[in-house]
This record gives structure tokens, sequence and C-alpha cells, in this order.
């Protein structure tokens, strides 16, 4: 992150202050180098996700961080002027607050950040809470948060008579143009400011809480949509015991064997095979589309530097955003390249047949994505997860053959370096390399 700067910063700049500095050792600000008097270098994260990517639960993290920074920076003197979600990123599964020029000096009663802490952050996750929209799903449709008037069509009337009604109410003045936004407010002693700071926010904390994630719930989203992978881990009919004790073993063999600095887990559900990855001192980057299942995982690991939880559905992976298409790297950039071993652990059927995405289409976007190795499950034709998504889309198990599996993989550049099949269940595990 590399912010040029206009003119030298003044003595008394945020940036100098011994706040900046505390906040940096505690790992709550990004740290950052001053290159030149006109330039100042925050540290590169190794991997980076988006509020589009983020369980609740990570959103509401990332607010908690926001509001905490907030109030300390005004006791010291100082105010957040961006309050946005995107100006946090996840450093694994700790929230890293990363705008460096976001602080300025208090000066004035309003804090006009509310509004934008209110879009981005409160109300996504009252949607979440009340009707079942994922706050990721809030900023796959709006890249700066929620519209109070669309948040008050979507949460109807109930809403306004709860302590978010001042948030969805309908203005009675125009808006403020930005000439009104700018203009002094007379000076006021810092002291009273801080003191209607405080009770400002106090009510922001309020809210916040209100809107904590709700874990151990299945959501109206998932349920209609009919997944719900969060157990999946203890309700695998489709193996045996046995058989799922040698997969285990094969791949953590597998891992021992590649020592792999970064792992690609796809279609991870709860994190079995991310935890085990990361038991081995490995970095993970743990996907799945299923929101509650990577949020049961970043609970489980929250803190953990090694670990990037997302959730993004394979089949319809979010572009870039912003101006020009530059701002913000669409997901298949940053997973191209991202890691040295991917794994696809019975993941092939959900795209090729559930998806319909042409299996030499998945291969070779593994091909892209691992810079060294793959380890793929490949299902049988009588596999009973294969027969019944055949049932289900009137397709022909044939279609969908280990044979057909193997295949995709070889034409996209993969070289079969290991087979082991899983007895008592019809599955295999390959491992391919570059």
């Amino acid at each position: 992150m590399i912010r040029d700067l206009r003119q030298p910063l003044p003595d008394a700049h945020f940036l100098n202050s011994e706040l900046a500095a505390r906040w940096m050792a505690e790992g709550r600000l990004v740290p950052f180098e001053r290159e030149s008097s006109l330039r100042v270098t925050g540290r590169r994260f190794s991997f980076v996700t988006q509020p589009a990517e983020w369980t609740d639960a990570q959103l509401f993290d990332a607010a908690r961080l926001t509001l905490a920074l907030q109030a300390e920076a005004v006791e010291a003197g100082y105010d957040l002027k961006d309050a946005s979600a995107w100006n946090v990123l996840f450093d694994g599964c700790s929230p890293v607050f990363c705008d460096l020029l976001s602080f300025e000096l208090l000066v004035d009663r309003p804090w006009w950040a509310y509004g934008q802490f209110a879009r981005q952050f409160l109300l996504p996750l009252l949607a979440s809470r009340r009707v079942g929209l994922k706050s990721r799903e809030s900023f796959c449709i709006w890249r700066d948060g929620m519209p109070p008037e669309s948040a008050r069509r979507l949460l109807g009337w109930p809403a306004l008579l709860s302590r978010y009604g001042a948030l969805l109410a309908r203005p009675r003045a125009p808006a403020f143009s930005s000439v009104d936004v700018v203009k002094p407010r007379g000076a006021e002693p810092v002291e009273a400011l801080q003191n209607f700071r405080r009770r400002l926010h106090a009510t922001a904390q309020w809210q916040l809480e209100g809107v904590r994630p709700v874990v151990g719930t299945v959501s109206g989203s998932a349920a209609s949509a009919g997944q719900g992978w969060s157990d999946y881990e203890g309700d695998r009919p489709h193996y045996g015991g046995a058989s799922l004790d040698r997969k285990r073993a094969v791949i953590d063999g597998w891992m021992e064997r590649l020592s792999p600095a970064w792992v690609l887990d796809l279609g991870c559900n709860t994190g079995e095979f991310s935890r085990m990855a990361l038991a081995r001192g490995f970095r993970v980057i743990a996907l799945d589309s299923d929101h509650d299942s990577v949020q049961r995982l970043y609970l489980a690991q929250v803190g953990e530097a090694r670990l990037y939880p997302l959730v993004a559905p394979l089949d319809d992976l979010r572009s870039s955003r912003g101006w020009g298409g530059q701002e913000h790297p669409g997901l298949d950039q940053r997973l191209e390249g991202s890691a040295d071993l991917v794994l696809m652990l019975a993941l092939i059927h959900h795209l090729a047949i559930g998806a319909s995405v042409p299996m030499d289409e998945v291969a070779r976007f593994a091909y892209r994505c691992s810079r060294d190795a793959l380890v793929l499950e490949v299902l049988q034709e009588d596999d009973p997860q294969l027969v019944t998504l055949c049932r289900q889309r009137r397709r022909d198990p044939s279609e969908f053959s280990a044979a057909r599996q193997r295949a995709a993989f070889f034409e996209a550049g993969f070289k079969l370096a290991a087979e082991e099949q899983l007895d008592g269940a019809a599955r295999s595990l390959l491992l391919w390399t570059k």
C-alpha cells in the first residue's frame, strides 16, 4: 500500500503520534514506513480478502475494530474521517486497519463517517439478522454498503421502531451539500467535543451489539438455497470409518512430503483439512460457498495468523471492482498462483454436475491456482453422491466417469504423481504435479 502526499505531514499529524505507534505494536494498524517526506508505504499483505467474501462474524470484528479505534482516537484528539469496511484487511483471522491517512485532528462535533459506518457495517449486519441476507451479499450488490432507503424497504416498518430507526428514517431536510459538510462549525474546546463523541460512540456500540451474528443457526438464505454444510464433518454416510481415516492419513502424508508454504483448500467446508495444513505450519486459504461453514471455521481460529477464510461460489467468482475495474482485483486474479498445493476434495462433482461447469474448465482453473501440486478426490460412477446429483440434474453418471475426470486434468497439464483408492468408498485420491 503506497500513499503519495501533496505536502509533508505536519508534526501534529496522526502518523507522528504515540497512538499510531501503539496501534502498530498491537497489530491493529498496518505497519508503515516513510520512503520520503511525500510517500508513506504500508506493509504488503500476503493475501487479501474483500467484504463481499467475509462472513458476518468477520464484518462484525472489522466493525468492532473500526469503532474501537475511533473511540481511542477521539480521546487522543483525533477523528476518523473514513469508516469504510474496505479500510480493514484481514491478516489471517485478525482485522487490521489499513488506511493510514484516515485520521485527522478532532475539530468538530459531528462524526461525519457515522453514516458510512452505518451503511457498511450496521445495516448489512442488521439485514443478515432480520431477513437472512448475509452481509457479504449486501456488498455483492452495493460496493459502498447498504443504502438506508434499500434497508428500509427490505426490513419494513418494525425496524423503524428499533434502535436503528434513526438510521432508516426518511430525511426531513435535503441532504447536505459538499459545501455544508466542510463549513466550519465554530471553535469548541476539545473536551466538549470529546464528551459529545463519547455519547455518540456509546450509541454506536449499543447498535453494533444488537447486530452481533447469531452462531449455530441455519440462515434463511442457506436453507432456501438447499445448502447447509456446516455439519458435514459429522455427517458423511458415503464414507466408511476406515476409508475416512485412510483419506486423512494419505493427505497428511502428501502434505508432509510436499511441505508447501501455501495451501489453497477449495470447498473447505468447516476446514478439516485446512486445520491439518495449519497443524503442519503451512499458510492456508480456505474457501467455500457455504457461509455458515466458513464462519464456524473462522470463529474456531480467531487470531490465527496463517489462515485466510473466505466465502465465495467457485462457479461465480467476483470480478474486479472500482474505477476502471482496477481498484480491487477480482478473486480469480488473487487465486491465480496463490498456493503451492491446491486441495479439491469431494468438489469436482459439485462443479461439473451441480453447477454444470465443464470438467476441463475445472481442471484448468486448478492448474492456474496451483504453483506446484494438486490433491484431487475422484468419484466413481457408483458413488452415492454422484448418483444423487446426476438423478437431480437428469444426467447420466457415465458422463462423469473417473476416466473422464482424469483425462481433464491430464489435458490441463498436470502429471499424475501418486494415487490411492479409498477402500469402502467409491472414491480415489490423486496427487498431481505440474
